[in-house]
């Protein structure tokens, strides 16, 4: 059994309601901006999936994670991405949790209790800009903060309960400083305005978060330290990578499957592709099984495998879909959206000609630069 059928498994075993609607429902009404996968993820259990049993959750491990969002990337790469920003969220909680308040437990244990969704509004490292500066800024007033600010894109949107957010906070006195906004999506002043205008990953509800004059209470807020928010980033990078890269392997296996039902993909070729993806996926099983202390080079690691999946994905995705034939192309739209998908896995952060300088330092020994 390769690690794509055991991955449908563990969504059967796991989510059965979630794996059953997403195997009868059309692919063009999974992946519609009216598509109700992401409530359907909701209601059937899927948010405490990743949150640890000692916070009422399901506990699932890193790896069984990838799986998961393979599967679900084979049925609907929307919800692939929408699911991806919740879990990653969840993940960076939970590494907090182990240098925070107490804030990130409780708030752990009513995602679980109440089966809430999480977005995520942290800053995203780009070269010659710290991963550890925001553009959300939070104002110290009585009793709290008001923050203000724009995430664009922001998976969930619309559905999201919870927005975890970085935020440069402006103290009363004294320098600005990083923390970490817990807010509720009821709280006065977040908008939500379109953003997305591509066709294709309409359901994954990435648009524009906007935070204008949104008060916070200080029981909501978590100061970091320099040290520890930079961990903290390290930590949630590596997860990102690790979801990111799981979501978009699965989609292109969802392909594939797709082209061998059709009696398009077979014998040599057929073997080839299967390797190819094999290989793909027990890559990202070594990074999952180095998941409970992430450094430097667990970085690093994952950044190599996210783009070397990169290339190889496009290859695969390219060279099943000169197989499947101009007709089967033309007459059915899951194949054209594929093709459009894949391609975007270019575009997550960090981009790889931006990430090259740091990563050859790196392998001369150096340390890798998030900067």
């Amino acid at each position: 059994m390769s690690t794509f059928q055991k991955a449908q498994h563990l969504l059967r075993g796991t989510l059965p309601e979630l794996a059953q609607y997403l195997s009868e429902t059309p692919f063009d009404a999974l992946e519609s901006e009216q598509s109700q996968a992401i409530n359907i993820f909701r209601d059937t259990g899927g948010a405490p999936t990743l949150v640890k049993q000692k916070y009422g959750g399901r506990g699932l491990n890193a790896w069984q994670a990838v799986q998961l969002q393979m599967a679900i990337g084979a049925a609907s790469p929307s919800l692939a991405i929408a699911v991806g920003m919740h879990q990653f969220s969840i993940a960076t909680l939970q590494e907090m949790a182990k240098i925070g308040n107490g804030l990130e437990s409780l708030m752990l244990e009513g995602i679980s209790r109440s089966n809430l969704l999480v977005s995520s509004a942290f800053s995203e490292g780009q070269i010659g800009k710290s991963i550890l500066k925001s553009s959300i800024i939070a104002k110290e007033v009585d009793k709290g903060y008001v923050i203000s600010g724009v995430k664009k894109p922001c998976s969930l949107a619309h559905c999201m309960d919870l927005l975890t957010a970085s935020v440069q906070v402006e103290p009363k006195d004294g320098e600005p400083y990083f923390a970490v906004a817990m807010i509720h999506k009821a709280c006065e002043g977040i908008t939500v305005e379109k953003f997305w205008q591509a066709p294709f990953l309409q359901a994954s509800q990435s648009e524009a978060v906007v935070l204008e004059n949104v008060f916070v209470p200080s029981s909501m807020l978590v100061n970091v330290d320099e040290k520890s928010a930079y961990q903290s980033h390290v930590a949630g990078f590596v997860w990102f990578e690790l979801i990111t890269c799981a979501s978009y392997l699965g989609m292109v296996c969802g392909l594939v499957e797709r082209a061998c039902e059709l009696g398009r993909l077979q014998g040599a070729d057929k073997a080839h592709v299967h390797v190819q993806l094999e290989a793909c996926a027990l890559s990202l099983k070594a990074i999952a099984g180095d998941m409970d202390n992430q450094t430097q080079d667990t970085l690093a690691q994952v950044l190599s495998v996210r783009y070397h999946l990169q290339d190889v994905l496009a290859e695969v995705t390219q060279s099943t879909l000169s197989l499947v034939g101009g007709i089967n192309y033309i007459n059915n739209g899951y194949f054209a959206t594929i093709a459009q998908v894949i391609h975007a896995f270019n575009f997550h952060p960090p981009a790889k000609h931006a990430m090259y300088a740091p990563l050859n330092n790196y392998f001369d020994g150096q340390e890798l630069e998030m900067v």
